[in-house]
């Protein structure tokens, strides 16, 4: 079903919005004033929750909610995914201009949801299909990728705080906050890949109604909330330095468990 004319307006609201909170994080960027980051988390929420109330208007005029169906519910979905993302990753551990750089990935996202979603629904039901399937796997590996960086690091770190305290000889490594620095920073956008890939790989699961294995599923899950505790270890001091480049280490292991589960064990479909 092709959006409608009401559908359109709302989403291009929502783009407004989004493009209003980009130019004021933009200004941010040389200024630290509270009015202007306030201003531009309130744009940026205003414009979540307008791409939200049209993917629901949508769901309803066509009368289901099963999520990705078509191409203008996709994109918007892939937006709202990456817009959430920014605005969780600003929240708990901020980027100075992350914001700015990703918006407008998020404002092209929206755009393009409008203009391929008046499009016929039969001529791009196959690239809504492929996409999904391209996201999921880019997501997925590349999650892992970015948790292959963190493990390393994490063992690192491990190695050089015990001979800091032990005060043993040995090659030295750069020190624990660079090495803290490139953990949490891989993790983070491991995070979020792994996120992306877990949300789009149950929509690809409800979709195509094929079954995902049960240790498959664990595993990820199970690497999920690893990774979420070691990127709020910012926080929560318990989980910091040490405990957190353990669990890095830890969370690969499963990873690599789930890549393997993906290799060896059927899925009912591909990825």
């Amino acid at each position: 079903m092709n959006p409608t004319t009401g559908q359109l307006v709302l989403l291009a609201i929502s783009v407004m919005f989004f493009a209003v909170g980009a130019a004021i994080s933009l200004a941010r960027m040389w200024s630290s004033a509270k009015p202007l980051r306030l201003s531009a988390k309130i744009f940026d929420y205003l414009g979540i929750s307008a791409a939200i109330g049209v993917i629901i208007w949508h769901s309803i005029a066509r009368g289901h909610w099963q999520p990705m169906s078509d191409n203008f519910d996709t994109i918007i979905w892939l937006g709202i995914l990456l817009a959430l993302f920014v605005a969780y990753v600003q929240r708990v551990k901020p980027i100075t201009g992350l914001d700015w750089f990703v918006m407008p990935i998020v404002i092209i996202l929206l755009a393009s949801a409008g203009y391929f979603g008046s499009q016929d629904l039969h001529t791009y039901r196959p690239l809504v299909r492929d996409t999904g399937i391209w996201v999921h796997r880019v997501t997925a590996y590349g999650g892992a990728v970015a948790f292959a960086i963190a493990a390393p690091v994490g063992a690192m770190y491990v190695i050089a705080s015990r001979r800091l305290r032990a005060k043993s000889p040995g090659p030295s490594f750069t020190s624990l906050e660079r090495l803290e620095r490139l953990m949490m920073a891989s993790v983070t956008l491991g995070f979020a890949l792994l996120t992306i890939g877990l949300i789009t790989g149950v929509f690809r699961m409800i979709v195509e109604k094929s079954s995902i294995p049960m240790p498959k599923l664990l595993l990820a899950s199970l690497a999920w909330l690893v990774y979420a505790i070691v990127m709020h270890a910012p926080i929560n001091p318990r989980f910091r330095g040490r405990r957190a480049a353990i669990l890095s280490i830890f969370g690969f292991v499963l990873v690599v468990g789930t890549l393997a589960a993906v290799q060896f064990m059927p899925t009912g479909g591909n990825g």
